[in-house]
């Protein structure tokens, strides 16, 4: 079997800095979207709900919707990695290892004993606000407390969490890593069942392929209809690669019914009104068409401004992620009462203060975690052969 077939085409300049801008946005999304469920009362106790506290409200609650983001730009981004390797012949399962491995544990190990500072002192300092001891109001029945465990803790470290065990202590937002995790398994292993059969290995490939089933029904239901939004990122490396959008009008015709789509499928998930379009599946495969065309765009492209800002953004959006939600529930155990702000013009100004803080906070740890990931890498190869 000839392999070239696999070999994705190369992203120039302004495509990986799109990307960077889109996953640094989907980071945003998530800690802002925290930040209001958090600190302010909900949208049905609101004293004056004008039209502006409204559309603030409605854009801070696609968090989870921008989780389906990441998992479709990480699709994208390790098949395409992974299949390079088979195309050119330089597939290894030990340096995959050991870079997927590096990714995750370099920020993933500071943010779990970061988390367990910030849920101990926290719970300590203010047990009367009931923060930590009663499941967090709009975001799941866990209670910090009582998962501050070190079974829990060696749980997530493995990867199991919402599968063996729940997130560690408050930081529910983990709940993604383990999808992210075990797909980087998933993907490479059928992968390789289907290079083996190609290549007339049959018994390889039927190992493999009991291995890909087993590893599907360890993760159960609903992780393995989310793998097919990471899949969706997949299919973007092939679209990429094969297809290419006439330049002009109908370049621009696509961005804009892709773009239409995927606005529709947002709202859709906001406002419960069509269950299958604003689902996993109908938004991750929205995002999925409107990234194949953000693929064909060149613009910022001779622009070393937008590229070195969009580098910087993303830099530390992994660390934001990880990082932000025991801050967040710290510095709101520690400041508002326990039944929520209502929004006043003073209380939004500090809000904003707060989460550009925690950006900053997850941005400084990020260039001592995130920046060094490639150092750590050396260092392992250097002294694991």
């Amino acid at each position: 079997m000839n392999l070239t077939v696999l070999a994705p085409r190369r992203l120039g300049a302004a495509n990986s800095a799109h990307l960077d801008l889109i996953r640094a946005v989907a980071a945003a999304a998530v800690m802002w979207g925290h930040l209001r469920a958090l600190f302010f009362v909900d949208y049905a106790r609101l004293e004056d709900p004008g039209w502006l506290l409204r559309s603030i409200y409605f854009l801070t609650g696609f968090g989870h919707q921008a989780v389906m983001f990441f998992f479709v730009l990480s699709g994208f981004l390790v098949s395409s990695t992974i299949m390079r390797s088979h195309a050119t012949g330089t597939w290894s399962w030990r340096e995959y290892a050991i870079n997927r491995s590096t990714r995750l544990y370099v920020v993933l190990i500071p943010g779990l004993l970061l988390g367990l500072l910030l849920d101990f002192v926290g719970g300590s300092l203010f047990s009367f606000s009931g923060i930590y001891t009663h499941p967090i109001r709009n975001l799941g029945s866990a209670v910090a407390a009582n998962n501050l465990t070190v079974g829990t803790f060696l749980g997530n470290l493995m990867f199991f969490q919402t599968i063996l065990c729940p997130t560690f202590g408050s930081n529910g937002p983990l709940w993604s890593l383990a999808n992210e995790f075990w797909y980087y398994i998933l993907f490479p292993v059928a992968l390789s069942a289907g290079v083996a059969f190609a290549k007339k290995r049959v018994t390889t490939g039927f190992l493999l392929t009991v291995l890909a089933i087993c590893l599907a029904l360890f993760l159960g239901l609903d992780k393995c209809m989310q793998f097919f939004v990471w899949m969706a990122g997949c299919g973007v490396v092939f679209a990429y690669t094969r297809l290419r959008l006439p330049g002009g009008f109908w370049r621009m015709l696509y961005f804009v019914v892709a773009s239409a789509v995927l606005c529709g499928c947002l709202i859709a998930g906001r406002t419960f009104k069509v269950e299958a379009l604003g689902g996993d599946l109908g938004v991750g495969f929205a995002f999925a068409l409107f990234l194949f065309g953000v693929l064909q765009v060149r613009t910022g492209e001779s622009s070393q401004l937008y590229l070195n800002a969009t580098r910087r953004l993303a830099g530390f959006s992994y660390s934001l992620y990880v990082l932000h939600f025991p801050l967040l529930l710290f510095l709101r155990a520690w400041m508002v009462p326990p039944e929520g702000w209502q929004p006043t013009g003073v209380r939004m100004f500090r809000a904003i203060l707060i989460g550009l803080g925690v950006s900053g906070y997850a941005w400084l740890l990020g260039l001592v975690t995130e920046g060094k990931t490639r150092w750590v890498r050396d260092v392992i190869r250097r002294n694991f052969s």
